[in-house]
């Protein structure tokens, strides 16, 4: 009475989805990294034909503080807050930063950052520009043959191999005296 033809049917089509279940899920795996690597390898190729440039930004003249400093920094952020005088002489309060997080915010409220090299630098007496300033070369990218696909992508950009940025924006700070800066 247990094994009645008709229950071992049901059992048999039971299994039956099951399997076709699993071998469908096994495919689409398969099919996705698959994808994945092919998109791998477009990458790498697109790398290949691609070098790293520094673009300069406009210098940026600082402006002397009253206590005689032309930045402050404050190291649990990394940030340097420094004035420059703009169009029609008018101080402008500016800032940079070790970390700078993205324009647009991605997948609704994760924000990507990207890493900054900032150095700061004593003018030398010597030099013939002892302008305090701050300079900026913006890191970007520029295809060495440019008939071949190159990364069109931001240099900046976190994702790019496993979290790793493939440059950083170099900014130099250069004061005339490093002694009287916090």
């Amino acid at each position: 009475m247990y094994n009645t033809p008709l229950r071992q049917r049901q059992r048999l089509r039971d299994w039956a989805i099951s399997i076709a279940i699993v071998a469908a899920l096994v495919a689409g795996v398969f099919l996705w990294l698959n994808h994945i690597k092919e998109q791998d390898a477009q990458k790498r190729a697109a790398m290949a034909n691609t070098k790293v440039v520094y673009v300069a930004d406009p210098v940026q003249k600082l402006v002397k503080h009253a206590d005689g400093s032309y930045y402050a920094e404050d190291p649990n952020t990394g940030t340097y807050e420094y004035k420059t005088v703009e169009d029609h002489d008018v101080v402008v309060p500016k800032s940079v930063s070790v970390k700078e997080q993205r324009e647009q915010p991605q997948f609704l409220w994760h924000h990507l950052t990207f890493t900054n090299d900032i150095e700061v630098r004593i003018i030398d007496p010597h030099e013939a520009d002892r302008t305090p300033r701050l300079e900026r070369l913006r890191c970007t990218v520029k295809p060495i043959d440019p008939s071949k696909p190159r990364y069109t992508g931001d240099p900046h950009d976190t994702n790019f191999s496993g979290r790793q940025q493939l440059c950083q924006d170099q900014i130099t700070i250069l004061v005339p005296d490093g002694s009287i800066q916090p």
